[in-house]
């Protein structure tokens, strides 16, 4: 869980829908109650308040062929569990070997 609230701090500045680093973060820690999802998109958000969204973005989009498949994602989220799991009840370093 820790290291999903680094990468958080770490990808900051990135969207969600844009970087795998942050987008693997977010879901886990909306998988473990710690975040919970906007109902509304960013672009709405903005637009009820008058606030124009920015259209240009910082770095390119992650293409089809680059998106990791979601069974990686979903890999990622078990070890990331298993990990806080074993972190949580001390029983080792939580690595699978």
């Amino acid at each position: 869980m820790e290291l999903a609230h680094r990468q958080m701090r770490r990808h900051r500045e990135c969207r969600v829908d844009r970087c795998a680093w942050k987008a693997v973060a977010f879901h886990t820690l909306v998988r473990h109650g710690r975040i919970v999802p906007q109902e509304t998109s960013p672009r709405e958000r903005a637009h009820r308040r008058g606030i124009d969204f920015p259209t240009d973005h910082t770095g390119p989009a992650l293409s089809a062929d680059s998106m990791p498949e979601p069974r990686t994602f979903q890999e990622v989220l078990d070890g990331l569990g298993r990990l806080a799991e074993d972190l949580r009840t001390g029983s080792g370093d939580g690595c699978r070997r």
